[in-house]
């Protein structure tokens, strides 16, 4: 019994490291900051209890949109060296996709039981997610795919925070401000920043990715230009329209100029970890005024 158990928690620790616990808390950070934008608005209409019961339902759909996109990307990572379990070879794909379609329907069912229309939300997640990652036509294989998948499930994740929140769909300039910008951070830099260090093996796999059909120089030139553009066009945002997000602002800026060095340097691995660390500090500065 006790070898089961031991064997049970190394498979489920194995899914758990193949569904990228760093993006999975990033996607916790939007759906924490929806529900804390939309506080401005709620009010003591806001339910914490059903925040968090939202917030666990919408992770578990994650854990398994991002555990079966490691199943489909097999080929792609053993090509590019990676080192999640899958590719090593020591979780099993017919396991892991199990696993992703049980917690896939236990999302479903929890989504449901707090309103049909966070059970809406979660169904187009999984539909988003089954999209980019399975056949026949996976959104993954081109860099437009990524661009529209990152942008709609980024904006899906907020306005779920958003909907667990106050109980319904609503909005303010600083809200939907925030989410446009970080929504297009994610999409247009973010998206095109983890193909750089896969360029080899997206081509030998077929994707026909930015990166690959333009080469890795253009790819540079354009995440940098995006986002030094991006960053600017918030602030200036912000700026006229005076609103309370100078510190989530700086840190776009500050990121964004990282990125700009880190792709003129030649770098690959390290423009993302900017991305995703720039995303940490956008979020945690603008949840921790609003708190």
């Amino acid at each position: 019994m006790a070898a089961i158990e031991s064997a049970l928690l190394q498979r489920g620790g194995m899914c758990l490291a193949e569904s990228r616990p760093s993006v999975q808390l990033m996607y916790l950070l939007r759906f924490l900051t929806g529900a804390a934008l939309c506080a401005e608005v709620a009010g003591d209409n806001g339910h914490l209890g059903r925040t968090a019961w939202g917030a666990v339902a919408w992770m578990t759909m994650l854990f398994a949109i991002y555990l079966f996109n490691g199943v489909t990307d097999l080929e792609e990572d053993r090509l590019n060296g990676s080192g999640r379990p899958i590719a090593r070879g020591d979780l099993e794909p017919g396991l892991a996709s199990s696993v992703a379609v049980c917690t896939a329907l236990l999302s479903l069912v929890a989504g449901f039981a707090l309103s049909p229309v966070m059970g809406g939300m979660l169904v187009a997640m999984l539909v988003l997610g089954y999209l980019y990652s399975g056949p026949p036509f996976p959104l993954k294989r081109s860099s437009a795919g990524t661009v529209f998948t990152g942008f709609a499930a980024t904006l899906l994740t907020y306005f779920g925070g958003v909907f667990a929140h106050a109980g319904q769909l609503t909005s303010s300039t600083m809200l939907i401000v925030f989410v446009v910008a970080a929504s297009l951070w994610t999409a247009l830099v973010g998206s095109t920043a983890k193909d750089l260090p896969d360029i080899e093996g997206d081509a030998q796999a077929g994707r026909a990715t930015f990166a690959v059909v333009h080469g890795e120089r253009v790819l540079r030139r354009a995440i940098t230009l995006v986002a030094l553009g991006l960053a600017v066009a918030f602030t200036v945002v912000i700026l006229v329209l005076d609103l309370p997000l100078w510190s989530g602002a700086l840190a776009m800026l500050a990121g964004a100029a990282v990125i700009a060095v880190l792709c003129a340097k030649g770098f690959r691995r390290e423009p993302y970890g900017a991305f995703m660390a720039t995303q940490y500090a956008l979020h945690g500065l603008t949840i921790l005024p609003l708190a």
